[in-house]
């Protein structure tokens, strides 16, 4: 396993100079966003054919990769987020990676007792893996609070009925932690599904994403287990209330240290 940085939460350098940052740290590759920070700002600039090739050659210089396409915002609500959706994984391949982030996030008063919310999710969810299927890529959902899709148990239920091989889960250790509780069921439970994973730490009834030596979870166990049961990829740094820039170094250490060269 190796730590990814995240473009998303950086607002001071183009898309290659975050690269050429993000590779000094020592991050072992990117995982590439298509939202400009904590906003609803799509950069579609980055279907470019030109943007894609100069990603690729910096890439190829630096032999840092992109691990997953990004996009979070909620494709059920969203046309323009929906179209977008459509598009990254007919471009992920293009980037080199099989694997396309999706989040489906909705205020909790316009999700509770909604069912036609969720009719629209199961329509949309399966037209995006059959493009995913034509295409040869994975959709990684992410399970986590205050999204349509903020349990294992709603997960489940979204793919089977969506029934497609290309509906897949990006394992959030921080959110699944908030809707699970228990990881190591969790890892269990959703083995077959895991094709990325993102890590900070959390406290239980806080959603707010620490430092990966705060918090209540042994990312140590989490990540000797996953390891052990499916998964041995990225893993991207998933904090945003820091300076990402000024903590990057730190969080590379010690997750290096402290959890991958022990498991």
């Amino acid at each position: 396993m190796f730590l990814a940085g995240r473009n998303q939460v950086i607002y001071n350098y183009s898309l290659i100079d975050t690269m050429r940052l993000f590779s000094k740290f020592g991050y072992g590759g990117m995982e590439l966003s298509f939202v400009r920070g904590m906003t609803n700002i799509l950069s579609l600039d980055y279907l470019d054919d030109y943007v894609i090739n100069k990603v690729n050659e910096v890439s190829d210089e630096l032999s840092f990769p992109i691990t997953a396409l990004a996009c979070h915002q909620n494709y059920a609500t969203s046309d323009l987020t929906f179209q977008t959706q459509k598009r990254l994984v007919q471009t992920a391949k293009k980037y080199r990676t099989d694997v396309v982030i999706m989040s489906t996030f909705i205020p909790l008063e316009d999700r509770e007792g909604n069912t036609e919310i969720y009719d629209i999710l199961l329509k949309r969810t399966k037209e995006l893996c059959a493009v995913a299927e034509d295409n040869g890529v994975k959709i990684a959902i992410e399970v986590e609070p205050n999204q349509l899709i903020h349990n294992l148990k709603i997960f489940f239920d979204v793919a089977d009925k969506v029934n497609s091989p290309a509906l897949k889960i990006n394992f959030d250790v921080g959110h699944i932690y908030l809707s699970e509780v228990d990881l190591m069921a969790a890892i269990d439970k959703s083995k077959d599904f895991i094709v990325y994973s993102h890590v900070e730490n959390m406290c239980m009834g806080e959603h707010c994403h620490k430092l990966p030596w705060e918090g209540e979870i042994d990312l140590l166990s989490v990540y000797r287990k996953l390891k052990e049961t499916c998964y041995d990829g990225a893993v991207s740094l998933d904090i945003y209330l820091q300076d990402y820039e000024k903590v990057s170094p730190q969080c590379i250490e010690y997750m290096n240290r402290e959890v991958f060269s022990k498991i």
